[in-house]
């Protein structure tokens, strides 16, 4: 029987190149205390492979998830286009990919845009990776979950409180792993971060600031459109506040007149073939002058983040409207 340190030491590469936080192991537990082997908080697509790996291994695995989704920014949030090497289809990868052309037909079926080989709408990576999960007999997925409190005993076991839909859970684990978006876990730990652009004096890089900053990349609201064709009418209501001028240049059209942006600007039909998704969808993601929009939720509380991202979908459904009105 494989021991559960072995297993750890063979799962924790993966877990370094997945990019999770591992915040340690203890492999002697209380026999009488209901518990797990490991927790993974989060169900974005790390958190989802980390529980499938180690479920595999013969790990009891949970898997807390704050949503109805499994997938996290390739599904729920709507990037259903993955970047990466095409030729390097392998593990569990491999097997999401293998999924997706058995689903459209094959791998061609796959390449509607041009952002990526393998395009496909949010539900149906939503439904392959529930599949995935749902073989694994070490697997178990908490859905519309949240960590609520969180500590760690002198033995090295890690004590969960959950909200499960409203239900408050106690739950032991002997690991303990951070897939949330954020590193929220991480966080409560006490785990030190930084966050932004070193100065250029601590680094010594010359495209460094020469101060220090908290700058994180552009947050964008995704959006799924569906083509339903000529002569119907889908147009949403005007948003609040909504601006033109803040578009004029996500492709090439009369309203930009900035001759140093139409050198960097697509036309109206690539902007639109970028993201075209099977069935007639598109994924609205789109940087230049289109619906990316300057978050930084790292520090903010959970209230203040939905306040935030509120103001996110608003940019993006302005972004909708100048799409279908423009």
């Amino acid at each position: 029987m494989i021991s559960l340190l072995h297993i750890i030491k063979r799962i924790f590469p993966l877990l370094l190149w997945l990019g999770i936080p591992f915040l340690g192991y203890c492999t002697t537990i209380n026999a009488t205390m209901k518990k797990v082997d490991i927790v993974v908080v989060g169900g974005g697509t790390s958190g989802t492979m980390a529980t499938i790996q180690a479920a595999r291994m013969g790990v009891n695995t949970l898997l807390i998830e704050e949503t109805s989704w499994l997938g996290g920014m390739l599904t729920s949030a709507g990037v259903s286009a993955t970047d990466g090497n095409n030729n390097l289809p392998s593990g569990l990868w491999g097997e999401f990919r293998d999924s997706l052309a058995t689903h459209y037909g094959g791998f061609k079926s796959l390449e509607t845009g041009w952002v990526s080989n393998n395009m496909f709408e949010p539900s149906v990576g939503d439904d392959i990776l529930k599949n995935m999960v749902h073989h694994e007999k070490h697997a178990i997925v908490w859905f519309r979950s949240r960590v609520i409190a969180l500590h760690r005993d002198k033995e090295g076991v890690w004590d969960l409180t959950v909200s499960k839909n409203g239900i408050i859970k106690h739950i032991q684990a002997s690991i303990l792993i951070d897939c949330t978006e954020l590193g929220d876990i991480a966080k409560a730990c006490g785990v030190k971060y930084d966050i932004g652009m070193d100065a250029r004096g601590k680094t010594g890089e010359r495209m460094a600031p020469t101060n220090s900053n908290d700058i994180v990349q552009d947050l964008t609201y995704v959006a799924i459109l569906k083509d339903y064709g000529k002569g119907v009418d889908k147009t949403i209501p005007k948003p609040k506040g909504y601006n033109p001028s803040s578009f004029y240049c996500c492709c090439k059209s009369a309203t930009c007149l900035e001759k140093s942006s139409m050198q960097h600007v697509f036309t109206c039909d690539s902007m639109m073939s970028y993201g075209k998704l099977p069935n007639n969808k598109y994924m609205i993601n789109w940087p230049t002058e289109g619906n990316d929009f300057y978050l930084n939720l790292i520090d903010e509380t959970p209230a203040e983040r939905v306040i935030e991202l509120k103001r996110a979908k608003q940019f993006t459904l302005s972004f909708v409207y100048y799409l279908q009105t423009e």
